[in-house]
């Protein structure tokens, strides 16, 4: 792959994968969160953008009894 003339290492497109499945999983954080009237809707998500699993791993155990959002 190139971009430019230049080569792009093989690692490039995966990485780009695995980023853009993060920040789909911030925007749905956001969103359920926001559904549910949680005030703290943007912190979730930036918490998700900076740390990855752990805090979509902490939301989905905090939020097992809800149900689904309204």
């Amino acid at each position: 792959m190139s971009a430019f003339g230049v080569a792009l290492p093989w690692s490039l497109p995966l990485t780009l994968v695995i980023y853009g499945v993060v920040v789909a999983a911030a925007l749905w954080i956001y969103r359920d969160a926001k559904a549910r009237g949680s005030r703290y809707a943007a912190l979730w998500a930036l918490s998700t953008l900076v740390f990855t699993i752990l805090p979509v791993l902490a939301y989905l155990y905090l939020h097992r009894d809800a149900g689904p959002a309204p």
